[in-house]
């Protein structure tokens, strides 16, 4: 019997970082330690502001009345409260424009109904401003969400540590719209007009987005909408930028220019922090990266902006790479937000016409529509039937008060998610050393500490931005780059007939050996349904895995597209983002809290392989053994074949057999070739570093070696290429 569900790409997040502790000392004149609330107490307030030298959409020469912007501002002030505020999607460009009367092209949208997002600190709402003078940050938002969901976790410390933080809304690119656009497509409603700003002049609009926000906060447009004097308290020269996704490479663009569309840098920004900043269409070059002058930080960069073009940036003279293993890209992003937009999404689905939306428009009316929009269901639009991203951060509370006919309804009538939920919401959160509060303490660290080193001047943060022994203790996900990156190449030396074999010894490890000549077994004529990144569960009667460390033996694999084999002890692997950071990879094996087998760990693309090829899986019954095989599977983006069969035996025993492995990665990643190995998956963060890899090569014919292998070992090997040639800064 074969059990095959799917899975779409998604990740993931925690409840509440409430009374998270701070690793980092307290500075000494009493502001505060970077990772934690600064002296200032929090205000916030919102407002629109218009370029009217803009159409709508962003084009010109302008013929309307502009291009409207929402924009979010957190600053320091002296009134301190114990109140929280509430951060909703509700975009008023959009649900108070009855008719498009109020902003001409732009459609009007039924305000949500449900409760947004509480702040996770104390904000004042339109506090007064303290009288001092503040750097200013700009911050720019991910694809198709909102200026509230740019690390507000992080933008409300930065508040409180000394900056006027304004977080611009790109409107066609942001939650609004894709509310317009699924109202209009799926559900056939005709809303109007619907500006969005697309293709190719994306991030060209949206750093002109930027750059107007910096105009709008130091000219007094943004004092009169607000009654609140900013220009007043903005120092000029200490400008900078930061984003989320999306909005990381927006940041980045607005220092470097975009020369395939003819904008330079904006020389008033002093220093740019992107937050898994992505390249989207390969838009900025080499020559584009050799442009920015300014201090760069790049975080958690699971998108790749920086991995392999780090050392391109060659005129920034302090640059940093802080590579965070393990890290979840929507969760980095929304941070405490993320688990209570999907409690809050969930409670508002209404079952009893939910998803007629789909089937029966005509269903549809009045507040009904809230129910139908991105938020009612953006988790479970990205992530599927076993939404890994809700069970491996979010605490279990997260259904209190979420019917199951409400739960079913949220993933469009498919009842199989009461069965997972059942089985994995005991086990949650399920990745506690990647916590959303572990890594929003680290962004909160090295954001204060980046912008005050490099726009207040403040030596005493450098220390933050070292890669010492004692910030490698403090902050054990963290591998930190700084200047140049240099690393040793370690080619793939693997070739065709090599065969890695893991022979369990009494429960408590493997011996391990590599032998040559050996021939592919035979693949079966079960293709897997793996496309998209997708994962194919398999379980045959009266097969079983046994493995040292574990006190069950495994019963189900989960087969991934992007060489990785699981095992059904917690929720699914996602989508292998080969991002070109070995770090990050080794922390998905030995971090994934379920037992891993990497095949060839990377983003591979089945559909790409030629006729014949693809992921194949089968019980071989006989034998007493699944084989599983990726037969010529290239990575995407790439021509070069990888073909890699993996036979699991219920004695224990598992088998690597190598066709041909090619040594590409991903198009947007060709640095990292990919991980081949085991691990539990139960690896502790403080011990990431001292799992070291191994060299299976070493061991070719050389007889087999016991290696120790509990629940949290790992017996693994990585390929990449070198990096650190062009590390010259002018």
């Amino acid at each position: 019997m074969i059990k095959v569900f799917f899975r779409a790409f998604g990740s993931a997040a925690l409840v509440s970082l409430a009374g998270m502790a701070s690793a980092a000392a307290s500075d000494d004149d009493g502001r505060g330690a970077p990772d934690g609330l600064g002296r200032y107490g929090i205000g916030h307030t919102t407002l629109v502001v218009t370029d009217t030298a803009r159409n709508v959409d962003g084009s010109t020469p302008a013929t309307g009345s502009g291009r409207p912007l929402y924009v979010h501002v957190w600053y320091p002030t002296d009134l301190r409260t114990g109140s929280h505020v509430s951060y909703t999607w509700n975009n008023p460009l959009y649900n108070e424009n009855p008719r498009g009367a109020v902003y001409p092209g732009l459609p009007d949208l039924p305000a949500l109904t449900f409760t947004g997002a509480l702040s996770l600190n104390p904000v004042a709402e339109h506090a007064p401003l303290t009288r001092a003078s503040f750097p200013l940050l700009i911050a720019s938002h991910g694809n198709e969400t909102g200026a509230t969901k740019v690390a507000p976790d992080t933008l409300e410390i930065l508040a409180s540590h000394g900056y006027i933080v304004a977080s611009v809304e790109h409107t066609g690119d942001n939650d609004a719209w894709y509310q317009t656009f699924f109202l209009e497509t799926y559900v056939g409603l005709p809303l109007g007009p619907n500006a969005n700003i697309f293709g190719p002049t994306l991030i060209y609009q949206r750093s002109k987005d930027v750059r107007f926000v910096i105009d709008a906060m130091l000219n007094g447009t943004i004092d009169k909408q607000s009654g609140i004097e900013f220009s007043r308290r903005v120092d000029a020269g200490k400008i900078g930028v930061l984003g989320h996704s999306l909005g990381g490479q927006t940041s980045l663009a607005t220092v470097t220019g975009i020369g395939s569309q003819g904008l330079s840098p904006d020389a008033r920004v002093k220093a740019a922090f992107m937050i898994e900043g992505t390249n989207y269409g390969l838009l900025l070059n080499s020559s584009d990266y050799a442009n920015a002058k300014v201090p760069l930080l790049f975080f958690g960069n699971d998108m790749g902006i920086a991995y392999d073009n780090f050392n391109s940036f060659t005129h920034s003279r302090q640059k940093y790479l802080v590579d965070v293993s393990g890290i979840s890209h929507h969760t980095g992003g929304y941070q405490s937000s993320w688990c209570q937009d999907i409690h809050n999404s969930l409670a508002k689905v209404n079952p009893a016409v939910f998803p007629q939306a789909f089937i029966n428009p005509s269903a549809l009316s009045g507040n009904d529509l809230a129910n139908f929009v991105f938020d009612a269901t953006f988790y479970f639009s990205y992530t599927g039937a076993r939404e890994s991203g809700i069970y491996d951060y979010c605490q279990p509370s997260v259904f209190d008060g979420i019917s199951d006919a409400q739960l079913v309804a949220s993933l469009y009538g498919n009842p199989q998610i009461l069965a997972v939920r059942d089985e994995l919401q005991p086990l949650m959160p399920m990745r506690p050393e990647v916590s959303i509060a572990a890594t929003t303490r680290l962004a909160n660290l090295y954001a204060v500490s980046f912008f005050d080193r490099t726009l207040k001047g403040d030596d005493g943060a450098a220390r933050y931005l070292a890669d010492s022994e004692a910030n490698r203790r403090a902050n054990p996900l963290v591998d930190l780059v700084a200047g140049c990156e240099k690393v040793p190449a370690h080619p793939i030396d693997l070739g065709p007939g090599d065969k890695i074999t893991f022979d369990p010894v009494s429960g408590s490890g493997y011996e391990v050996s590599m032998a040559t000549g050996a021939a592919l077994l035979p693949a079966g004529t079960t293709k897997l349904k793996v496309g998209g990144g997708g994962s194919v569960y398999l379980s045959y009667p009266g097969f079983s895995l046994p493995v040292p460390g574990l006190s069950e033996p495994i019963t189900t694999l989960i087969v991934n597209e992007d060489g990785a084999i699981t095992a059904r002890t917690s929720s699914d692997i996602g989508k292998i983002d080969d991002n070109g950071s070995p770090w990050y990879m080794r922390g998905q094996l030995l971090l994934s809290g379920r037992f891993t087998i990497g095949a060839l760990m990377k983003n591979l693309d089945s559909t790409a392989a030629a006729a014949g090829g693809g992921v194949f899986g089968y019980f071989d019954a006989p034998n007493h053994r699944v084989i599983v095989t990726y037969l010529g599977v290239p990575a995407i983006g790439t021509t070069q074949t990888n073909t890699l069969q993996v036979a699991l035996y219920d004695s224990g025993k598992i088998e690597m057999i190598v066709g041909a492995l090619a040594a590409t990665g991903a198009n947007f990643s060709p640095g990292i070739f990919g991980t081949i190995g085991i691990a539990a998956g139960h690896t502790k963060a403080r011990d990431l570093r001292r799992s070291g890899p191994i060299d299976f090569s070493a061991l070719r014919n050389a007889g087999p070696v016991y290696v120790p292998f509990g629940s949290d070992g790992a017996i693994y090997e990585q390929f990449y290429a070198g990096k650190g040639p062009s590390c010259a800064q002018e």
